[in-house]
């Protein structure tokens, strides 16, 4: 019910071949490979969403390649929401990746499903995190105050390329963010 990509499917139906190319992608996908590309591109790559739907940590596979575009293209920061942080093996490493490089911005995705417990547990650990639930909830459950999305909230174009608060703010040193989304 809240997983944006099954919705983006039922409007968008065409986009299944779309997503067969992009999966192509990811698997011959490295560093180098990502930073010909953000060359190449004619809008500005100061801020990129690594994996603007689907995981980009469904894997143990997956981390030495987001490791690998995370070095190569240290003038970019990437941001990364992820549900990897439920197996905690993955999110070990997923700490040590925002730990280690000044340009991960990966953010706990998390929904009305998550406890309180996850929650207690990603605050201890300093997460920041990206929600996409229920348009009330503007707190999480440990009662921290969660950021409304400029670009979801107030249909604010290009919000992500100038916003300062959300995303890109995460693991800047500063206290966690918390991101809420808008359903539209």
């Amino acid at each position: 019910a809240n997983c944006f990509n099954d919705k983006l499917y039922k409007l968008y139906p065409a986009m299944h071949d779309k997503d067969i190319r992009n999966e192509q992608y990811w698997a011959e996908i490295d560093g180098a490979k990502v930073r010909q590309d953000l060359v190449r591109r004619k809008k500005q790559t100061n801020r990129v969403r690594l994996m603007t739907r689907g995981e980009a940590f469904s894997t143990w596979v997956d981390i030495p390649k987001v490791e690998s575009i995370l070095k190569e293209n240290p003038d970019t920061l990437w941001w990364t929401p992820t549900r990897g942080w439920r197996d905690p093996l993955i999110r070990a490493e997923l700490v040590r990746l925002r730990h280690t490089y000044s340009n991960a911005k990966i953010l706990a995705s998390i929904d009305p499903t998550t406890t309180a417990e996850e929650q207690a547990s990603l605050d201890a650990e300093g997460w920041s995190t990206m929600y996409f639930g229920e348009d009330d909830e503007l707190e999480t459950k440990t009662g921290d105050k969660r950021f409304k999305c400029p670009k979801t909230w107030g249909h604010v174009k290009g919000a992500c390329a100038v916003c300062k608060r959300g995303c890109f703010k995460a693991d800047d040193g500063n206290k966690p963010v918390h991101v809420h989304l808008k359903q539209h």
